[in-house]
């Protein structure tokens, strides 16, 4: 039985993937996993969690967990968390999943990354959405429906003033979503903002040129659309198997210590999401190099 820590009980993520792995009957589920600890910084909210999700320890110090669990989720809502609450799990040799965002800045995923590679132990971090299954089935779809990509668009709701750091805490969904499409292998970014809605074009090295639509009080949607030499093809994000597939991928990188993704896959929706913002506070094209 693979023993896992809780680290942030503020977030739903922190039921959704619990549920998984500790409540039968509730829908698909995890095998040979549970979550024996949590730690959050809010009593009453941490106990709701624990309770719900039969998670049978909490702790008042999420190093507590040390000794006591296998590897950890760090689901923290505010990205700034991320890096500090993670290393010493790293840095004790234990694999770890860390909730989209990644981090809230370049400097700290990079910090992880070369901790965790020195480490020798398994790390990722993702927006669930992109293994959602009929997603996954779009993606492998559209070397036939468009041939050579051309241009397109990823959009999804944020919001810029977002009380969790900003623009990054749901915009990272819309990034990764791209990303997973097109491929990875942005040069630069060049946003701009208006009733605080946020359009940022993005430059592939490979040709493609794709726009991100960070959705301000519009209706809730994640929306792909890729053009191509051959013709277009559009998909609406459905994410019902989302958390599912998502925590497969993420139990087999905790597992095995194998990385799912890249380290500079893992840095690049970071990266993408630092030019934008210096997109916008300098109104100027940003290279990714310069993030």
């Amino acid at each position: 039985m693979f023993r896992l820590g809780i680290i942030g009980s503020d977030n739903s993520h922190a039921e959704a993937f619990s549920r998984l792995v500790n409540i039968e009957g509730d829908g698909p589920r995890i095998e040979d996993v549970r979550v024996t600890h949590i730690y959050g910084t809010d009593p009453a909210r941490t106990q709701e969690v624990a309770t719900s999700c039969q998670i049978p320890n909490i702790v008042t110090r999420s190093e507590d967990m040390l000794g006591n669990v296998d590897g950890v989720l760090c689901v923290w809502r505010h990205a700034s968390k991320h890096k500090s609450e993670t290393l010493p799990f790293i840095k004790a040799g234990l694999p770890a999943f860390v909730d989209k965002p990644f981090t809230n800045s370049v400097a700290d995923a990079r910090e992880l990354i070369d901790t965790a590679l020195t480490a020798k132990v398994g790390l990722t971090s993702f927006s669930t959405l992109r293994y959602c299954v009929p997603t996954v089935e779009w993606i492998a779809s559209l070397k036939g429906a468009v041939e050579t990509p051309v241009s397109g668009l990823s959009t999804g709701p944020a919001e810029i003033d977002s009380e969790y750091d900003g623009l990054i805490f749901y915009g990272i969904h819309a990034v990764e979503l791209m990303l997973a499409a097109w491929g990875y292998g942005v040069t630069s970014v060049t946003a701009t903002e208006h009733n605080k809605n946020v359009m940022a074009v993005c430059r592939f090295k490979t040709g493609p040129i794709v726009t991100l639509h960070f959705l301000y009080k519009a209706a809730y949607v994640f929306h792909l659309t890729m053009y191509g030499s051959k013709g277009y093809s559009t998909h609406a994000v459905d994410s019902s198997t989302s958390y599912y597939e998502g925590m497969k991928v993420i139990m087999e990188t905790l597992r095995t210590g194998k990385w799912p993704l890249t380290p500079e896959q893992l840095l690049e929706p970071i990266q993408v999401m630092a030019a934008t913002m210096k997109s916008l506070s300098e109104k100027r094209e940003v290279q990714l190099s310069e993030v």
